[in-house]
């Protein structure tokens, strides 16, 4: 049976998160959640993404990355 499962780990100010769930989209969410906590400063927070999926992971993290664009102001 492979892998399923996607994890995220934030790094911000107020220490390292990991998170874990058995969907890409889950997992995703959860870490939008967790930025949102940041908005204005997402662009602190650092993360990585892990899964056996490689593309899973690059939709995650562009996803992220974008997230982070976003509710950080110019």
């Amino acid at each position: 049976m492979p892998d399923t499962r996607f994890q995220v780990t934030l790094e911000t100010r107020d220490g390292r998160r990991v998170l874990s769930a058995p969907a890409e989209g889950e997992v995703a969410l959860m870490a939008e959640s967790v930025m949102r906590h940041y908005e204005g400063h997402t662009l602190t927070v650092g993360f990585c993404v892990d899964c056996a999926d490689r593309e899973a992971g690059r939709r995650i993290a562009f996803y992220l990355a974008d997230l982070a664009l976003e509710l950080d102001p110019a």
